[in-house]
């Protein structure tokens, strides 16, 4: 046997064994349980925008163009890039950095759970973050969310130690600073625990660790605005896209009440879904909270700590802003620590809400309808939604690519930021649904000539057809495999119109 072929063997021996060895532990068991839960069934086509934003930043990143959108996301972009590396598609490697961050919370969760309440805690805890409808569908698509609890938690974790006299101020430094150039919003909502942590450390590591947090956030912050153009730029991108985003959601600007009953709504039905069948074990122990932490070992430390962990990220979600979903993910494994620790404390009537809980959740995720109230009730985010987004953008694309030359064709979309990456050759004019910021600013009139020949417009989202100005001609469908989308064959001649109030195909000039 050649010396490169027994140094491979050796290796691969040692490797076997230590991961051998892994599966024995509950760590093991819960990093298999979250990639084979969650592998199979991921996403195969971008969900959202903010998806094609990280996607189209994997080949050029600029905060200017929304690659991502501000504040930048350094760090998810670069291991975005080495995960591509390793999958060849920018879906399948942002979703395995999704599959990843799910089984780090997991094994950090149960970890804080063993080492803050018990050993039954942690196993609990662990479980209902990786049945939790809210943490599996976004452990199956390409958004940074649940990558960023993995780190959240890692930061939780070692402050929690740090606090109990352990010296790892500087592997703390270490996991904050990485976490913020993950998602820079976390140097703002894990600072106050941060600070917990070093309370716990001699003023000597409390120095080694600020000192080390600042120089190591500046490897990821000077890249970034140099990346963006230097810090004015940067500043400048960051105020317009605040300034568009915040204006309804900013209690104390223009919003006002409006904007605290939005956020609280949100930030209320958000939790209650990413806890799910969690929740039966809070709303049931409610009472029991006081005296569960009197009954913690160190009680004073814990409570402090969790709420040092869940009140900064509250507070910017109920006065800033409250986007989607999976913003709570970073204080929603507080939650369910509490959860299991009364699974935990009650015994027998504690397994059993507890495994009722488990059953819910794996229910609301694998076999609810997304919307089981019917077209105008709530949505729910789980397999289904994933299932039928996959195939409306499938379908959709595939009708366009078979029956509309992107040279004869115009399309009108909402979701326009997906042509950027998947039809780039088709141009597109984009139409807020919802929001009119994102509509034309003035009203436009194209008239096709006569050397044009016969052109078509295509309206992306059925739902458009409510924008159609009175007195246009009436659109037909086109249908291709089961897909139907809207529009117009355009016609020499005819006038097309497209402005804030909406558009139409009118005949003659």
């Amino acid at each position: 046997m050649s010396f490169t072929a027994a140094t491979v063997r050796r290796v691969f021996q040692q490797w076997s064994a230590v991961a051998l060895r892994g599966i024995g532990r509950p760590e093991g068991w819960l990093i298999l349980l979250a990639v084979a839960s969650r592998w199979p069934l991921r996403g195969r086509w971008l969900y959202h925008w903010d998806s094609v934003n990280f996607a189209l930043a994997l080949d050029h990143f600029d905060v200017a163009r929304g690659q991502p959108h501000i504040p930048g996301y350094p760090l998810y972009v670069g291991l975005g890039r080495i995960s591509r590396w390793i999958f060849g598609d920018p879906q399948t490697a942002l979703v395995a950095l999704s599959i990843a961050g799910t089984a780090m919370a997991a094994v950090l969760l149960y970890r804080l759970g063993l080492e803050w309440i018990g050993p039954e805690a942690g196993k609990w805890a662990a479980l209902f973050w990786l049945s939790s409808p809210l943490v599996w569908f976004y452990g199956e698509i390409a958004l940074p969310h649940a990558l960023d609890a993995g780190f959240v938690l890692l930061v939780v974790w070692l402050a929690g130690r740090c606090a109990r006299g352990e010296r790892l101020h500087l592997p703390l430094a270490v996991a904050l600073a990485a976490s913020s150039g993950l998602r820079p919003q976390n140097l703002l909502f894990l600072g106050p625990i941060f600070l917990w942590g070093l309370y716990g450390q001699r003023w000597r590591a409390r120095a080694e660790a600020l000192l080390s947090l600042g120089g190591l956030t500046m490897l990821w912050l000077i890249p970034l605005l140099a990346l963006s153009g230097g810090p004015g730029r940067y500043l400048e991108i960051s105020r317009a896209f605040n300034a568009h985003f915040w204006a309804s959601t900013l209690v104390f600007g223009p919003g006002g009440l409006s904007a605290l009953q939005r956020n609280l709504g949100k930030l209320a039905a958000y939790t209650a879904y990413g806890v799910a069948g969690a929740g039966l074990l809070l709303i049931e122990g409610l009472r029991a909270l006081p005296a569960l932490f009197r009954g913690l070992p160190d009680r004073w430390r814990t409570a402090v700590g969790w709420g040092l962990w869940v009140v900064p990220a509250l507070m910017f979600y109920t006065f800033i802003h409250m986007g989607q979903q999976g913003l709570v993910l970073v204080f929603l494994p507080a939650l369910l620590l509490l959860a299991a620790a009364l699974a935990a404390r009650d015994g027998r009537r504690g397994w059993r809400l507890g495994l009722a809980g488990l059953a819910l959740n794996v229910v609301l995720f694998l076999a609810a309808p997304e919307r089981p109230l019917g077209p105008e009730g709530i949505r729910l985010l789980n397999l289904s939604t994933l299932r039928r987004h996959d195939a409306t953008m499938a379908g959709r694309f595939a009708l366009l690519r078979a029956e509309f030359p992107p040279d004869r064709t115009l399309i009108v979309a909402s979701q326009w930021r997906f042509f950027d990456f998947y039809a780039p050759e088709y141009p597109v004019l984009p139409f807020g649904l919802e929001d009119p910021a994102e509509r034309p600013r003035e009203e436009r009139v194209w008239v096709r000539l006569e050397s044009e020949g016969t052109g078509f417009i295509v309206l992306f989202e059925p739902e458009l057809t409510r924008w159609v100005l009175p007195g246009s001609q009436p659109w037909r469908w086109w249908t291709y495999d089961g897909v139907k989308l809207p529009g117009w064959a355009w016609a020499p001649g005819d006038r097309w119109v497209y402005g804030p109030g909406g558009f139409g195909l009118f005949r003659g000039p």
